[in-house]
């Protein structure tokens, strides 16, 4: 049984396999790599088990006698309680490996993997292996995130420690900067580094979510001004909550903006998620066509995650469409994912519209969405989010590459 309340830095392992051979094989593992495993030889155990205490890492067989893997992936997500990663093993057909990851992205819990029977250990160390340090101190940080109220998050912009970081965006075809996406950032000089998962729905229940933007998108714009000299069709975009999407007053809002910073309506993007647009497609539609009107572009952003994204699609006057990286990660090895996010680059280019990948993590992925037809992307393989001077910085390390490192010059053919 796990300690809640013990705050030794050791790495708890949930081990839940009805094959006790298997479960001292994972387990053994577990020790050797200085872990705690705690073995588990059925849902009912299991269960019990994630009552009482908080794991690190759990390793799920899909099949567990009278209950299945499934089952216990879904009490997981709904306790609220999730740990960093958890790794399903099985001897079943890959195809139903792949599905059984990707509904536990859909329940929340993205840090999800497969590892097929019988079981490679060199795999499994390795998938036991990336968050050694901040699972030691993550039960520390998430008990002090659970303090922070709304009033914190007012007093953290007041005092400007709520900032925009810069993604840089890339022209798949040629390698070069067509632009950024700007993500709110919070570095509490109380709580340290806050994620957006954090103080956004904060923003939101306390009214703080239209001051944010507000300071967002001037930031934004700022931003885009000083790159326009040098990058004339350089875009910036800034994500907008469902909450604003009924604020009628924000076309005007932003117009001023623009007009008083000096940017033109081309140069700005706002990304709204399918979920927010259709939460009020009255008000949305509203809110974004005069957007559009006014000459600035519309990002249907995480394509393909909510439950009504061809209708969004064909009735928002979206200019952009940007796959998810949930389906953008995996899509050279997992053909599924393949052909969303090739009917998705299709789909877009017959409205018309530019198509983003985000999530783009290696070459290989950058040119075989190349090849496809996908027009930017984003994503490590080019650069993390970074503060204003880090991306000048970046910025002009990535154009003194040769242009030919810039581009995806050899394509990776792939069969849809």
């Amino acid at each position: 049984m796990v300690d809640p309340t013990n705050h030794n830095p050791a790495i708890d392992v949930l081990v839940v396999d009805d094959d006790p051979v298997q479960g001292a094989i994972v387990s053994g593992v577990c020790t050797k790599l200085g872990y705690r495993p705690h073995f588990a030889s059925s849902y009912h155990e299991a269960a019990a088990r994630l009552a009482t205490g908080r794991f690190d890492y759990i390793t799920i067989d899909l099949s567990l006698g009278d209950h299945d893997g499934i089952e216990l992936l879904r009490l997981i997500a709904e306790t609220g309680a999730k740990p960093r990663r958890i790794i399903v093993i099985s001897g079943c057909e890959e195809r139903i490996l792949n599905a059984t990851v990707r509904m536990a992205h859909a329940v929340g819990m993205l840090d999800t993997i497969s590892l097929p029977k019988p079981i490679d250990l060199a795999l499994l160390r390795g998938a036991l292996a990336p968050f050694q340090e901040a699972a030691a101190s993550r039960r520390g940080v998430d008990s002090r995130l659970s303090e922070i109220t709304a009033d914190d998050l007012r007093r953290g912009l007041d005092r400007g420690e709520v900032y925009a970081a810069f993604q840089p965006k890339i022209d798949l075809s040629t390698g070069k900067v067509t632009g950024c996406e700007a993500l709110a950032r919070w570095d509490s000089a109380t709580f340290g580094p806050v994620g957006p998962d954090v103080f956004i729905p904060l923003a939101e229940q306390g009214g703080l979510i239209k001051t944010m933007t507000l300071r967002m998108l001037r930031d934004s714009m700022t931003f885009a001004a000083a790159f326009l000299p040098t990058e004339p069709k350089f875009v910036v975009a800034v994500n907008l909550s469902a909450t604003l999407l009924s604020d009628t007053s924000l076309p005007e809002e932003v117009e001023r903006l623009l007009a008083e910073i000096g940017v033109p309506a081309r140069s700005l993007m706002i990304e709204v998620t399918e979920t927010t647009a259709m939460a009020d497609v009255g008000r949305a539609m509203d809110v974004l066509l005069r957007l559009r009107l006014k000459g600035i572009g519309i990002s249907m952003d995480d394509f393909g995650t909510g439950y009504s994204s061809l209708s969004a699609l064909a009735r928002m006057p979206f200019s952009e469409l940007k796959i998810d990286r949930s389906f953008v990660k995996d899509c050279l090895t997992d053909a599924d994912m393949w052909k969303i996010v090739s009917s998705s680059v299709a789909i877009a280019h017959q409205y018309n519209m530019k198509v983003v990948a985000e999530g783009i993590e290696d070459a290989a992925t950058w040119h075989a969405l190349d090849a496809l037809g996908c027009d930017i992307g984003q994503g490590f393989e080019f650069s993390r989010a970074l503060r204003q001077d880090a991306f000048v910085e970046w910025y002009h390390g990535w154009m003194a590459r040769p242009p030919a490192t810039r581009a995806a010059v050899v394509p990776l053919q792939r069969e849809a």
